[in-house]
C-alpha cells in the first residue's frame, strides 16, 4: 500500500467528525427549530426547500471552483482544511438562535446560517471523497479508503441519531451542539496533520470551458449519476419509516429498531465490502444488490406486514442489498474521473464529486417530494387512524417503490456503464508513469535553476 495506517484512520476518522455534525444538522435542526425555538413548520419547511435548492445548484459550481482555483496545498486538501475549522464553528451557531429577537429576526437568522452550513458542508464533503483518488493510485487501496470513510457515516448515524434528543433534553441543544461540533473539529483535524496528496493534476491544463462541460463530455459519469439519481429518488425507506411504524406496525418503538437494524447492517457490510469488491468486481455486486434490493421489496409486499418479526428480517436484508450501491458511489466516481482523464484528457475531480453530490441531494428532494405528493393523494391525514387506503400507500412506498427503483437503476446501469477494474487499473498505471515524468521534469528544471548563479557571464568582446 501507499498509504500508511496512521494516514488511513487519520482519512477514516474525518468522516466520522464531519457526518456526527451532518447527523445533527440534518436529523434534528427542524425538530429544534419547530418544537424549541417555536417557528411554524410551514416557515421551517420553505427555508429547507429553499436551502436544498440552492445547495443542489452550488454544488457544481463550487467543483469548478475546486478545479480552477489549483491552490499551493494541493488540490482538494486545503478545502478539508477550511472544512474542518469552519463547519464546527457553523454548526454551533446553527443552534444559537437569539431567544429573545422577534420572529423576522429569528427567521432571517435561522435561514442565513442554516445556508451557510450547507455550503459549508459541500465543502467538506466533495473534497474529502475526491482526496481519496490523489493519496494512491492503488485501485484496491482506494476503494479501501472510500469503503472505510463510508463506515464512519453509518457509525456517526448511529451513536448520533440514537441518543441527540435524550442527551439534549438534559442538557439543551445549544450545548449538545458544543460537544459534537468539538468533537468534529479534533476529528476532522487528524487529516490536516497526517493526510498527504501524492498525486496531482500538474501538467494538466484545463480550461474553463472543459470543466463546465465536463458532466455531458465524460458519459460514463453522465450514465452512472443518471443511475444514481434513479435509485436516490426512489430510495424513501429513511422517510417512509416513521409513517410505516406509528401506522402500519401501529408501535413508535419500531421506527428506532428498523432504523438500527439498517444501519447496523449497513455497518457491518461496509467492513466486508472491500474484499468482496477485490473478488467479484464493483459491476457485479452492484447488480447482484439492486436486483436483490428489488427481490426483497416485492417478497415483503407479497407477505406483508402483521407479523413484525418478519418484518425486521426483512429490515436485515434491505440494508444488507441498500448498502453496497451507497457505499461505492465514490468509487464509481473516482473510475469515471480516470475514465474522463484517459478517453477525454480531462481530470475535473472537483467537478466529478461535487456533481455526484448534486445528483444525491436533487434526487434526495425528489425523494422526499414523492412521499409527500402520495400521502396527500391518499388520504393522509395526521395523528389519526389511517384508512386501508392510506396504510396500503404507505406499504408500498415502503416496500414496492424502492424495490422497483432498484431494478430500473440496474438495468440503467448493467446497459449502459461500461468500466471495470481492469480497465481502471490500467488507466492509473498510465497517469502514475506520465506523473512521475512531470515530476523528474520539474526536478530537472529546478536543478538547473539552481546551477545558472554559480555560472559566470562571459566577457562578449564583440559587443554582439
Amino acid at each position: 500500500m501507499e498509504t500508511t495506517t496512521k494516514e488511513r484512520v487519520s482519512y477514516y476518522v474525518y468522516f466520522l467528525g464531519s457526518n456526527a455534525i451532518l447527523c445533527l444538522v440534518a436529523s434534528f435542526a427542524m425538530l429544534f427549530y419547530t418544537d424549541y425555538v417555536g417557528i411554524s413548520v410551514s416557515i421551517i419547511g420553505t427555508l429547507f426547500v429553499l436551502a436544498r435548492i440552492w445547495d443542489a445548484l452550488s454544488a457544481p459550481i463550487f467543483g469548478v471552483i475546486i478545479d480552477r482555483a489549483q491552490l499551493k496545498g494541493g488540490l482538494f486538501k486545503p478545502w478539508t482544511n477550511l472544512a474542518s475549522i469552519i463547519l464546527p464553528i457553523l454548526t454551533v451557531l446553527v443552534f444559537l438562535v437569539p431567544s429573545d429577537a422577534s420572529l423576522t429576526v429569528k427567521v432571517i437568522y435561522i435561514a442565513a446560517t442554516y445556508l451557510v452550513w450547507e455550503m459549508c458542508y459541500t465543502i467538506s464533503d466533495a473534497p474529502g471523497f475526491g482526496l481519496a483518488t490523489l493519496m494512491t493510485k492503488n485501485t484496491h487501496e482506494r476503494d479501501l479508503l472510500m469503503s472505510r470513510g463510508r463506515t464512519m457515516v453509518f457509525l456517526a448515524f448511529m451513536v448520533i441519531s440514537s441518543s441527540a434528543v435524550a442527551v439534549a433534553n438534559q442538557i439543551s441543544w445549544p450545548i449538545l451542539a458544543v460537544i459534537v461540533a468539538t468533537a468534529g473539529l479534533v476529528l476532522m483535524n487528524f487529516t490536516r496533520f497526517n493526510v498527504k496528496e501524492r498525486y496531482s493534476n500538474k501538467g494538466e491544463k484545463v480550461t474553463l470551458k472543459q470543466i463546465m462541460t465536463y458532466p455531458m463530455q465524460n458519459k460514463q459519469l453522465l450514465f452512472y449519476l443518471m443511475s444514481f439519481m434513479t435509485l436516490s429518488m426512489t430510495n424513501l425507506q429513511g422517510i417512509v419509516v416513521s409513517y410505516f411504524a406509528l401506522y402500519n406496525l401501529k408501535n413508535p418503538i419500531y421506527i428506532s429498531i428498523l432504523m438500527f437494524i439498517s444501519l447496523g447492517i449497513q455497518l457491518l457490510t461496509a467492513l466486508i465490502l472491500p474484499p468482496i469488491i477485490k473478488r467479484f468486481g464493483k459491476w457485479k455486486v452492484n447488480v447482484f444488490s439492486l436486483v436483490g434490493l428489488f427481490a426483497t421489496g416485492l417478497s415483503l409486499f407479497a407477505i406483508g406486514y402483521s407479523n413484525p418479526i418478519v418484518v425486521c428480517v426483512f429490515a436485515v436484508l434491505f440494508g444488507l442489498f441498500s448498502s453496497a450501491p451507497q457505499l461505492m458511489v465514490p468509487m464509481f466516481t473516482a473510475d469515471c474521473v480516470e475514465y474522463g482523464a484517459f478517453q477525454k484528457g480531462v481530470r475535473a475531480s472537483g467537478t466529478a464529486f461535487a456533481t455526484q453530490t448534486f445528483a444525491g441531494k436533487l434526487g434526495g428532494a425528489a425523494a422526499s417530494g414523492i412521499v409527500a405528493y402520495a400521502l396527500a393523494f391518499a388520504g393522509y391525514i395526521p395523528n389519526v387512524p389511517q384508512t386501508g387506503q392510506v396504510l396500503t400507500w404507505i406499504f408500498a412506498l415502503y416496500a414496492v417503490v424502492p424495490g422497483v427503483g432498484a431494478l430500473i437503476t440496474a438495468g440503467l446501469f448493467a446497459w449502459l456503464y461500461k468500466i471495470r477494474e481492469k480497465d481502471v487499473e490500467g488507466w492509473l498505471a498510465i497517469a502514475k508513469k506520465n506523473q512521475q515524468q512531470v515530476d523528474s521534469a520539474e526536478q530537472g528544471v529546478t536543478d538547473k535553476k539552481l546551477a545558472v548563479p554559480s555560472l559566470k557571464k562571459p566577457h562578449n568582446s564583440h559587443g554582439i
